[in-house]
């Protein structure tokens, strides 16, 4: 069961930390293209991330 929960809380982090290092600051000095395409670029990152947590538990019911 711990397993679980390790692995919840690392995708849970990357989405923080995707999120975080997305509107930071320094991201749109250095790529002032990357603020004009933030919607599209969130609405992607959810989409993946999404997929990810579903196939998670798809695989977790499998083999439990």
């Amino acid at each position: 069961m711990w397993i679980y929960i390790v692995i919840i809380s690392l995708i849970v982090i990357g989405l923080i930390a995707t999120l975080w290092v997305g509107m930071s600051q320094e991201n749109s000095k250095s790529n002032p293209k990357y603020e004009k395409k933030t919607k599209a670029n969130i609405i992607m990152l959810s989409v993946i991330y999404g997929l990810s947590i579903v196939a998670f538990v798809a695989i977790w019911m499998i083999f439990d």
